[in-house]
């Protein structure tokens, strides 16, 4: 399938790599399938992009959170295992979204509201994590943080 997309215009995927958000994504509920898109050619780079299939502006810059923020642990709730259809833990990606004004490096991530992706499935959502350290706008470049300088 070919979808057109702002960051690399016309791609072709196949059609099993569509997600699908049976609910949306909070202030885009009418939005349902996406498909998930390294940031890199080759692979290496901790961002993504979720795209809407159907509409070209609808598009996330999303960040694999592990990769600047060691700690970082989300506990799902049994009801989120079976509404993803979750088997395994290795069957979730999670990714958080970025926000970026201006400068790459005052970029921020949504820490408090991760997207989790059953990856065998094609199931995703968006869920609030009830952890008082995670912001929503948590900055994505530390001072003290190596592995976001190393990026």
């Amino acid at each position: 399938m070919k979808i057109q997309t702002e960051q690399f215009g016309e791609i072709e995927l196949a059609e099993d790599r569509v997600i699908t958000f049976d609910k949306g994504i909070p202030g885009f509920e009418e939005v349902k399938d996406y498909v998930l898109i390294q940031a890199d050619a080759e692979g290496e780079s901790p961002f993504f992009f979720l795209q809407s299939v159907e509409h070209v502006e609808v598009s996330f810059f999303l960040v694999d959170p592990f990769t600047f923020f060691k700690d970082y642990d989300i506990k799902l709730e049994e009801q989120m295992v079976e509404r993803l259809q979750l088997e395994e833990p290795t069957d979730a990606i999670v990714l958080t979204t970025v926000t970026v004004k201006g400068d790459i490096s005052s970029a921020t991530t949504n820490l408090k509201a991760p997207l989790v992706i059953n990856n065998k499935k094609q199931q995703g959502m968006q869920i609030v994590l009830n952890n008082k350290d995670y912001q929503i706008k948590q900055a994505l470049f530390q001072a003290d943080n190596t592995a976001a300088r190393q990026v």
